[in-house]
């Protein structure tokens, strides 16, 4: 049960191992299988990939994970950095090591990942144009999918947000992640397709709940 399953911050020690779950949790996803078509390349490159990603989150933003055995991982940006975009400066990206993701992922599949996240990502700012938190992974690891964890990873930062008053975004390229989504009280915005991948899009708003019955 979701109430049963306590939830952390990530530790530094821990990012290779939450790199590794997303992308084991990510495998499937539509994006990483436009990047790399081919499994054998999926499973080499893209633990590289969510492993700069989830440190670049610890350095900058916040990270969430299963205490004990890490079951899943909720990486998030917070309200300081969502005021319309998220900035993701050069210092910040070398810090990371995502400034190295051309070389090690292959400028191609770089090239595609981005072309579709840049389409997606412009609709982040019209939709929510003021502070807000932004979820830009949340991941499972396989074997613990359907049991709560996802929930359980969510809510330290949704009942933040009910608190503060402030929305909640995020954006998904598997359908059925949406009805999951729309259980934790978000709302799809956006429904659409990036037209050079072909892949299709939600984009889902969660507005502040009342604390008061």
């Amino acid at each position: 049960m979701e109430s049963d399953i306590a939830i952390t911050s990530l530790k530094e020690s821990q990012i290779e191992a939450a790199g590794e779950l997303m992308a084991r949790a990510f495998f499937d996803d539509p994006l990483v299988v436009y990047m790399y078509p081919e499994e054998n390349e999926r499973k080499r490159l893209t633990p590289w990939h969510f492993t700069a990603f989830v440190r670049y989150t610890y350095f900058f933003g916040e990270v969430y994970t299963t205490t004990g055995i890490p079951l899943g991982t909720a990486v998030w940006f917070p309200p300081s950095l969502n005021t319309g975009e998220v900035e993701m400066t050069p210092e910040r990206l070398q810090q990371a090591g995502l400034d190295k993701a051309p070389e090690v992922l292959g400028a191609e599949p770089f090239q595609r990942f981005n072309r579709v996240c840049d389409y997606v990502e412009q609709f982040h700012p019209k939709e929510v144009p003021g502070p807000h938190w932004f979820l830009p992974l949340l991941g499972v690891d396989p074997p613990n999918q359907g049991q709560g964890v996802g929930s359980a990873l969510l809510r330290p930062v949704l009942e933040r947000a009910d608190r503060d008053a402030l929305p909640v975004y995020l954006w998904t390229a598997k359908e059925r992640n949406v009805p999951f989504y729309e259980q934790q009280g978000f709302e799809v915005v956006t429904a659409s397709v990036e037209p050079i991948s072909g892949i299709r899009f939600w984009t889902c708003r969660r507005m502040p709940r009342s604390l008061t019955t």
